[in-house]
Formats: structure tokens, sequence, C-alpha cells
């Protein structure tokens, strides 16, 4: 686990704490001042290094967000299916029906996505939009969506236990299989 969600606030204080230490530099031209700074410069690096390899908890839920879009929107039934839990049947029911009425046509656009943590880090909720032009039936054309997924971690992984499909503006819940 690291101590933040970025690596923007440490490299920021190394940052101000290198341009402190080669202005002392400037100032009196003793070589501790511009070497602090160098190391200062390389601590910035190493923070973004770090930042690249380590996951959270968030940033994974949301990289298994952007792999179910992806399997859905290939119509990959096993990889989608795999997303989610074993134990919603309704929703793999739901899904299913989805992946035979449902074509993606081109890619969806995901934005807004936004994910909280509760129960220790055990459940995730992620909120977000998907637009794209899809084909449901004999409708056709873009269609904006907004999501509420319910994700909870099993066996080390994250399923969806709950997808809840909301209005664009409003954000009250629809049935996930209508057209409004």
């Amino acid at each position: 686990m690291w101590i933040t969600e970025t690596a923007v606030p440490p490299i920021l204080i190394c940052c101000v704490i290198a341009t402190i230490l080669f202005v002392q530099w400037y100032l009196r031209r003793q070589t501790k001042y511009i070497a602090g700074a160098i190391v200062m410069v390389v601590l910035m690096f190493g923070f973004y290094l770090l930042e690249l390899n380590i996951i959270t908890t968030r940033e994974q839920v949301e990289s298994d967000l952007y792999g179910l879009v992806n399997a859905f929107e290939n119509k990959e039934v096993d990889t989608t299916m795999n997303y989610i839990s074993p134990r919603a049947d309704v929703l793999r029911q739901l899904v299913q029906t989805a992946l035979n009425l449902v074509t993606i046509d081109g890619e969806l656009r995901i934005t807004d996505v936004e994910t909280a943590l509760r129960s220790e880090d055990s459940v995730a909720t992620t909120h977000f939009r998907a637009n794209g032009a899809a084909t449901f039936g004999s409708f056709s054309g873009r269609h904006p969506t907004r999501w509420e997924l319910t994700w909870q971690k099993m066996g080390g992984e994250w399923k969806v236990i709950k997808a809840t499909r909301l209005n664009p503006i409003t954000g009250e819940e629809l049935r996930p299989m209508s057209l409004k």
C-alpha cells in the first residue's frame, strides 16, 4: 500500500526542497546544497517510478471495470462472465441477455469514474458514464448511459455483485434494458 493515491504530493515536496536547496547553492556556492538538490530530483523520479509499480485497490477495481467493458464490447462471453459474481444469478442472466441483444458499434467511452471502498476494502462501488453507439433490437444510435457497479473481493479477484443503471441526468435508477 502506498501513502497516497498519486505520486504528486511527494513529488511536489521534493520539488520545493530541491528549489530551496538550489537557491541556497546559488547564493553560497557550497556543493552540499547542489548535491541535496540533485538528490531531491532523483527522489522525484524515484517516487514517479514507484507510483507506476504500486497498484492501489481503487486502481485495481478501475482496471477491472475497463476490462469488463472491453470484454463486453468485444462480446467475449466467458471473459465478461468472469467479472460477474457466480452468486449473482439474476445479474449473470441479465448480462448474458445483454450480450445476445446489444451490439456495440465502435468503442465505448468511459468517463467520470469514481470508486468508493468500504468494509475494510472488500467492497467497492464504481460510478461511471458509458457513451457510445449501440444497436439494441431495432434501435440503433448513440446513447449515453450512467452506471453504478458494486464489486466484492472474492478469492483475490474483484467480482460485480450488483449493477444499477442510472438516468444520465437525474441519477435515478432505471430498468437495465430500457430505452430511456
